[in-house]
C-alpha cells in the first residue's frame, strides 16, 4: 500500500492511551472537513501542526479516517493554532496570554527562532531565560519524538515496535540510538535486520565495535533460542557470529572477546554464556544449597507425619521426602498419582495451620492444579508479585530481600520452568521453608533456556521420587496406556476406535476442514460437550494443517467474521491465547481466553480469561494469537476434556517422542488422532533432542554445592 500524507493542525484530541502512545485526533485540514487520524499520535496536542504519513481508510461510523504510522512537525498554519499549542500542557509555565505574546513577537516562524536562537524568547515580556530554555527543550522534544518514529519506521520497524523503543528509552531514545543504533535490540519485537538498517543509516562500519558486540550477543541469543542451551562452545558461537555479521572467523572470534569486555557475554567452564544466564545457573545452585543448609521451620509433628496407608510405597516416600527435606523433587507419568501425592502433602500441612503456596509456570497449569487439588494455585510470576521492566524482564516483589511467608511451596509442571524462572522462585523461598518441585521429566522441556528438572533429577544429593506405578483406574484409559507406550518407544498399530482414543484417517489437504467439523459438531455431539472443551494441537505453525491454517479454518466455522470490523484480525467471540508473560496486564504465557469486546477506533480488545477480564491496548494485541489450535509447546501444563492431535506427514520432523507424549497427556476424556496415525508410532521411536541434549552445567554446580551429609538417595 502506497504511503500517503496529510498535513493539518490538531483541532482536538479524541482519545489517548499514554501507556501505548496510541491516539485519535481531529484535524483542521484543507481536505476532508475535520478528518480523524489515528495511530502513534498520543503526544499531539491542540494547535500542533503536523504532517502525517500513512493511508486513508473508511470507518463505518466516523467516515474517512487517516491511519498514521508516523508524523513530523510542520510549519504552523495559523496564529490561533500556534497559541493553542504553546499554551498546552506540553509547555509548563506558558499560559494563553504569554503564548499570544510570543506569537505576536515572532509570528509563525517561532520554530525557526527556537532552532537557531532559543534565548531570544526572553525578549518577550514575562519569559525568563530559564523559561525560554524550557520552551526550547519542549519544542525540540516534540520534534524529536516525531523524528524518532519516522526514522524507526523507515528502518523497517512497525509503528508499535517504534513506540516500544520510545517507551523503553524515553526522551533519551534519540541520543541513545545515535550513540549506538544496536541498542534497539534490547526492545522486544526489534530484529537484527532493523538494527542493521539503523546502523547503516548512521554510517556504522561493519567492523565497528558496537556492531561486533551486538552480533556476538545476538548470535548467542539465537543459539539459545533454537536449542534451549544455556551455553555455547567457542567454535559453534564463532560460526553463528560469522554468519550473522558476514565477517571472517578472526573478526567473529574477536566479537566474542569484545562482548565479554563489555559485560554482555561471559566465558566460564570453557563455554560462552549470556551473563544473565550464567548468574541464574549459579544462583539456582547457591539457593538450593542455602535451603538445604537451613533448619526446617516445619514442626516435628508435621515432619513425622505418617502418610495414609492407601497411598503406594512410592507416594508415601514422596510425602515423607517433602515434609522432611527442605528441597525435594517428585516426577512421574500420567496415572501414577502425582496429584494425589501433592494433595496428601497439602492436607498434612494445613491440618497444622501451615501456610502452603501452590504455583506453576503458566496460568493454565496453575488453574489445572487448583482444580485437581482443590487448593488455590497461581502462576509463579503472580506468586512473586512480578512487575515488568521494559527491556529488562521482570522485577519481583518477593526475592532475596523479601522472602515468601509460606512454610511450604509446591511448584507443579516444573519441566516447563527455565533456569531464570527457577532462580527467581528459589530466591524467594525463605530459610527453613520447604520446596517441592513436581513435574513429568518425559515431557517437552521449557521454552526458555535450561533443563532444570532434568538436572535436578541427575543429582544424587537431592531427595527425588519417581512414581512408576500406574493406578488401576488410570490404567483403564487408553490415553494413559498410549502415553506410556509412547514413552517406552513402542506403540502398536493404531486404527479406528480404541476405548477413548480415536484414529481419524484423512488426507493432508483436508485435515483442516475435517478438524473443523470435529470441533464444531462431531466431538460435542459424542461427548456432550461444548466446542470450547475441545482443543486442537499441531506440531508446527506453517503448512495447510499447521496451527495458523487450522485456526483460520476454525474461525470461519466457529466465529465467522461476516461484515464485522475487528482489531488486528481479532473479533468478538474469538478464542485467543497469550504468547508471553505480561505482569502489567496480569496475563501469563499460555493463558487461553475469549474476546468479549472490541474498539476498532482505539484498537483495543477486552478478553475474558479464567482469572478475569483483561483490557488489551493497541500495542499489546500483538501478544495474542488465535487459540482454537495451539502448538504442543503452548499447550503444555494444560488439560482439556477432548484433544485433537494433528498428524500431518509434513510435520514428520517435529513429531518426536517427547512432543507426542506431551500432546497425548493433555487429553482427559478423549483423544482424536487426525491424519496419519502411523506418525505417532514412528514418533515413539524418535527420541528427539528435548532436554536430553541441552547444554547446561547446573547438575555439576549442584553436585559441588550440596554437601554429602545432606544427601538422600533417590527412591527407585
Amino acid at each position: 500500500m502506497a504511503t500517503e500524507e496529510l498535513t493539518g493542525e490538531v483541532a482536538s484530541v479524541v482519545f489517548v492511551n499514554a501507556a501505548t502512545g496510541f491516539g485519535v485526533v481531529e484535524l483542521a485540514a484543507s481536505i476532508h472537513d475535520g478528518p480523524r487520524a489515528s495511530g502513534p499520535l498520543a503526544g499531539l496536542v491542540p494547535g500542533q501542526a503536523v504532517r502525517l504519513l500513512g493511508h486513508w481508510t473508511e470507518h463505518a461510523r466516523y467516515g474517512p479516517t487517516f491511519e498514521a504510522v508516523a508524523y513530523e512537525h510542520a510549519r504552523p498554519r495559523s496564529a490561533e493554532g500556534l497559541v493553542a499549542f504553546l499554551s498546552s500542557e506540553r509547555f509548563p509555565g506558558v499560559g494563553e496570554t504569554l503564548a499570544a505574546r510570543i506569537v505576536t513577537r515572532f509570528g509563525l516562524d517561532v520554530g525557526a527562532v527556537i532552532a537557531a536562537e532559543p534565548g531570544r524568547l526572553a525578549e518577550v515580556k514575562g519569559v525568563s531565560a530559564a523559561l525560554a530554555e524550557a520552551i526550547g527543550d519542549a519544542w525540540r522534544e516534540a520534534g524529536a519524538l516525531a523524528a524518532l518514529l519516522a526514522e524507526l519506521t523507515a528502518a523497517g520497524l512497525s509503528a508499535a515496535a517504534a513506540q516500544a523503543v520510545h517507551r523503553h528509552f524515553g526522551d533519551e531514545a534519540g541520543s541513545v540510538i545515535d550513540a549506538n543504533p544496536y541498542a534497539v535490540l534490547a526492545v522486544r519485537g526489534v530484529r537484527w535486520a532493523a538494527a542493521e538498517s539503523l546502523a547503516r543509516s548512521a554510517g556504522v562500519d561493519r567492523l565497528d565495535k558496537r556492531r561486533l558486540v551486538a552480533g556476538a550477543v545476538t548470535a548467542q541469543q539465537q543459539v539459545r533460542q533454537r536449542g534451549g542451551h544455556m551455553a555455547t562452545a567457542t567454535a559453534d558461537l564463532v560460526i553463528e557470529a560469522r554468519r550473522l555479521l558476514s565477517v571472517d572467523a578472526a573478526d567473529a572470534r574477536r566479537s566474542l572477546d569484545l562482548a565479554e569486555e563489555a559485560g554482555e557475554l561471559a566465558f566460564d567452564d570453557a563455554l560462552w554464556w549470556l551473563r544473565g544466564d550464567l548468574l541464574a545457573e549459579r544462583g539456582v545452585a547457591d539457593e538450593i544449597a542455602r535451603l538445604l543448609a537451613a533448619r526446617s521451620r516445619l514442626p516435628r509433628v508435621v515432619r513425622d507425619h505418617q502418610p495414609a496407608e492407601e497411598l503406594t510405597a512410592e507416594q508415601r516416600a514422596a510425602v515423607a521426602a517433602a515434609l522432611q527435606r527442605p528441597v525435594s523433587v517428585l516426577t512421574g507419568g500420567p496415572g501414577t498419582g502425582k496429584t494425589r501425592t501433592v494433595t496428601s502433602i497439602v492436607t498434612a500441612c494445613e491440618a497444622h495451620d501451615l501456610q502452603v503456596a501452590l504455583c506453576a509456570p503458566t496460568g493454565r497449569a496453575a488453574k489445572r492444579m487448583e482444580e485437581l487439588t482443590g487448593h488455590g494455585a497461581t502462576t509463579v510470576h503472580r506468586l512473586l508479585e512480578a512487575r515488568g521492566r521494559p527491556g529488562a524482564g521482570f522485577s519481583f516483589g518477593y526475592g532475596a530481600l523479601r522472602r515468601l511467608p509460606h512454610d511450604v511451596v509446591v511448584a507443579d509442571e516444573w519441566s516447563m520452568a527455565d533456569t531464570r524462572l527457577a532462580w527467581a522462585l528459589l530466591q524467594a523461598v525463605a530459610d527453613g521453608s520447604h520446596l517441592l518441585l513436581v513435574g513429568d521429566a518425559d515431557q517437552l522441556p521449557s521454552v526458555g533456556a535450561g533443563a532444570v528438572l532434568r538436572d535436578l533429577l541427575a543429582v544424587d544429593a537431592l531427595a527425588a521420587t519417581r512414581l512408576t506405578h500406574v493406578h488401576r483406574q488410570a490404567a483403564a484409559s487408553r490415553i494413559v496406556t498410549l502415553a506410556h507406550q509412547i514413552n517406552a518407544g513402542a506403540v502398536p498399530p493404531l486404527s479406528g476406535r480404541d476405548n477413548d482414543v480415536f484414529v481419524v484417517a484423512e488426507q493432508p489437504l483436508r485435515i483442516a476442514q475435517r478438524v473443523a467439523e470435529i470441533v464444531a459438531v462431531r466431538a460435542p455431539d459424542f461427548y456432550g460437550c461444548a466446542p470450547t472443551d475441545v482443543q486442537v494441537l499441531a506440531p508446527m505453525y506453517r503448512g495447510p494443517a499447521g496451527v495458523d491454517a487450522v485456526n483460520q479454518e476454525l474461525k470461519q466455522r466457529l466465529n465467522p467474521t461476516a461484515d464485522r470490523r475487528g482489531v488486528d484480525g481479532f473479533h468478538e467471540g474469538d478464542r485467543v491465547v497469550q504468547t508471553r508473560n505480561d505482569p502489567e496486564l496480569d496475563v501469563a504465557n499460555g493463558d487461553v481466553g475469549e474476546v468479549v469486546a472490541t474498539d476498532a477506533v482505539a484498537r483495543t480488545l477486552e478478553v475474558a480469561f479464567p482469572h478475569g477480564g483483561v483490557s488489551y491496548p493497541a500495542d499489546r494485541t500483538a501478544d495474542l494469537a488465535l487459540g482454537w489450535c495451539l502448538t504442543v509447546h503452548k499447550a503444555q501444563g494444560a488439560e482439556w476434556p477432548v484433544v485433537v492431535l494433528i498428524c500431518d506427514p509434513t510435520h514428520r520432523t517435529m513429531l518426536t517422542r517427547d512432543l507426542v507424549y506431551t500432546a497425548v497427556t493433555r487429553a482427559r476424556l478423549g483423544l482424536l488422532l487426525v491424519g496419519d496415525a502411523k506418525l505417532v508410532e514412528a514418533a515413539a521411536g524418535r527420541a528427539g533432542s528435548g532436554a536430553r541434549l541441552r547444554r547446561t552445567r547446573l547438575a555439576q554446580r549442584l553436585a559441588a554445592a550440596v554437601k554429602p551429609d545432606e544427601a538422600v538417595a533417590e527412591i527407585p
